[in-house]
């Protein structure tokens, strides 16, 4: 990485990781991903601490694949956890998240989760997460993804408004996710929000479904520019119970794609749908979630 990107880092790693909340756990994931002489992807630095547990790394012929959760119940008042990955020229992993990061009823305070992102050139990263704040719970996200010209990404969050199937829909204090996407050092995203259900800030989805379940994608790569199949095909998921619909970003081969649904399994099996159009439109074999 070049002397500004690594003392941009270290800036946003410091800020991140003073949170206001005394800490329960603090725990980090800080991976690099290398291409080594043979063509795959290997972990050259690998690091983690609870409440961070991760797989043992496969790699399937075309990517490595590794699998990321938490061995506890979840985050709790007070946990606070920083990744750093960096994915270097020419390497392919899949960081996979096969269990909901669940946020537990808290007091006061609240849980944070920091992420930085470093994708090289002809590099590729595919990130999922999955988040479930629960009943009296408070959690604060914050997101830095750096691409370099040439880098790939297709990068999920999911959010749930809660245990739908318990009866709980919304019932959590505070929900804050800010994301800032550069592109060829060029600031490309920078989105913010928080939903406060005391604060009505959830109304602008419930008015649209009572139990709205929501994806967000961010999609990058060079191939997409002459892809207008995928994005058409994205506006045609579009059902009474589902919307659907992508956005060109301000800078480099960038989109965002959202998705709502009160049915998690549609919502579900859509963001599968434009997984395998995504890996089809950059000539990508599709990559197993599972062994």
């Amino acid at each position: 990485r070049s002397a500004a990107l690594e003392d941009r880092t270290k800036v946003h790693l410091k800020a991140i990781s003073t949170a206001d909340s005394p800490s329960r756990l603090s725990g980090y994931l800080r991976i690099t991903a290398s291409c080594d002489e043979r063509g795959r992807t290997t972990l050259s630095r690998k690091a983690y601490r609870a409440p961070i547990h991760i797989s043992k790394p496969y790699w399937n012929g075309n990517a490595l694949l590794l699998n990321v959760m938490s061995p506890t119940a979840g985050l709790l008042e007070g946990d606070h956890v920083d990744l750093d990955i960096v994915i270097e020229p020419s390497s392919k992993i899949v960081l996979s998240n096969p269990t909901a990061l669940r946020v537990h009823k808290m007091g006061t305070g609240k849980a944070t989760w920091n992420q930085c992102f470093h994708i090289a050139p002809n590099a590729f990263l595919e990130r999922t997460q999955n988040d479930i704040p629960q009943t009296d719970s408070r959690f604060e996200q914050r997101t830095h993804i750096d691409l370099e010209k040439d880098a790939q990404l297709f990068f999920i969050e999911t959010l749930a408004p809660g245990r739908v199937a318990s009866g709980e829909s919304f019932a959590f204090s505070s929900y804050r996710n800010r994301l800032e996407l550069r592109y060829d050092g060029k600031l490309s995203a920078l989105e913010k929000f928080e939903i406060s259900p005391e604060s009505k800030t959830h109304s602008g989805w419930a008015a649209a479904f009572e139990n709205p379940f929501y994806i967000s994608i961010y999609i990058v790569s060079p191939k997409l520019e002459n892809a207008s199949p995928l994005f058409q095909a994205i506006h045609d998921l579009q059902t009474d119970s589902l919307f659907s619909g992508s956005s060109q970003l301000n800078h480099g081969p960038c989109w965002n794609i959202k998705i709502l649904s009160p049915n998690a399994v549609e919502a579900k099996a859509a963001l599968t749908k434009i997984r395998e159009l995504f890996y089809q439109a950059i000539d990508l074999p599709i990559i197993a979630l599972r062994r």
